[in-house]
C-alpha cells in the first residue's frame, strides 16, 4: 500500500499573512530585478526624495544601444537616456544540473551618460560621482533582497572611449555568488510512505496513519518468511 503526501519543494519563501509562500525561481532573474529596483532609487537631486528618477532606461543588455549607434538602417524604438544596461558574464556552475548548482559569475552594470558638455571643468568628473553613487545604492540596499545577500561584491569599473554623440558609457562589475534550484533533481519531490504486509504494517507508521487503516491480518509473518527448499 502506498500513501503519498504530495509536497512542493521550498525554494524560497516569503511571508504572507503570516504563511510561507513556496515558489521556484531563477537566481539570474532575482538579481537583476533587485539590482534593477535598486537603480530605481537613484533620483536626479540626491537630496530630494521626490526628484525624478535619474537613470530613464534600464533594461537587460542584448546589443541594442550598440544597433542604435552604429546601425543607420536602425528601426528599435529610441532609448531614453541617461540609461543602464545589465548582463552577466562568465557565469560558471559548481556542481551538475542534476543537483542544487552553485553559480559564481559576473554582473556587469553597463551605465551611459548624455552629458553634452562633458568637457567642460565643472561636470567632466560626473562619471565618476555617478559610479560611487550607483556603488553605494547598492551596498545600502543589496542585503534587502536574497538573491544579492550571499555574494555580490564590486570588482571592476571601466572607462570605453569609443562612444560619441555627446555618450559616455561606462561599465561595472560586481562579482555575484548564488544558488540555483530551478535544475535540482528533486524539485517535483512527493513524500511517500510504503506500508508492506506483513514485514510493515499501518501501525508501524502511527503518526502518518491518519485515515484509520487497520493492520492487515493475511498473510501472516510466518506465511512470508522462511526458506524455500527446492524438492
Amino acid at each position: 500500500m502506498i500513501v503519498e503526501k504530495n509536497k512542493t519543494q521550498q525554494n524560497t519563501g516569503e511571508s504572507v499573512s503570516g504563511a510561507t509562500e513556496i515558489t521556484q525561481v531563477n537566481p539570474m532573474t532575482q538579481a537583476y530585478n533587485a539590482v534593477r529596483e535598486i537603480l530605481e532609487t537613484i533620483k536626479e537631486d540626491p537630496n530630494d526624495p521626490d526628484s525624478p528618477q535619474y537613470f530613464k532606461t534600464i533594461k537587460i543588455d542584448n546589443g541594442q544601444l550598440s544597433r542604435i549607434k552604429n546601425n543607420k538602417w536602425n528601426k528599435e524604438y529610441s532609448i531614453a537616456f541617461p540609461a543602464i544596461f545589465i548582463h552577466f558574464i562568465d557565469v560558471n556552475f559548481l556542481v551538475g544540473q542534476s543537483n542544487i548548482a552553485e553559480g559564481k559569475g559576473v554582473m556587469r552594470i553597463h551605465y551611459v551618460l548624455n552629458r553634452l558638455n562633458n568637457s567642460d571643468d565643472v561636470v567632466e568628473t560626473e562619471i565618476f560621482e555617478m559610479f560611487s553613487r550607483i556603488n553605494a545604492a547598492i551596498q545600502d540596499q543589496k542585503m534587502k533582497y536574497p538573491a544579492l545577500s550571499r555574494r555580490f561584491q564590486l570588482a571592476y569599473w571601466d572607462q570605453p572611449l569609443s562612444f560619441d554623440d555627446g555618450l559616455q558609457q561606462l561599465w561595472i562589475d560586481y562579482d555575484i555568488w548564488f544558488t540555483d534550484y530551478t535544475a535540482q533533481s528533486d524539485r517535483n519531490y512527493v513524500e511517500t510512505h510504503i506500508v508492506i504486509p506483513p514485514f510493515t504494517d499501518h501501525s508501524d507508521q502511527e503518526e502518518e496513519n491518519r485515515n484509520g487503516h487497520e493492520d492487515h491480518k493475511d498473510p501472516t509473518f510466518d506465511e512470508q518468511s522462511g526458506f524455500v527448499i527446492p524438492e
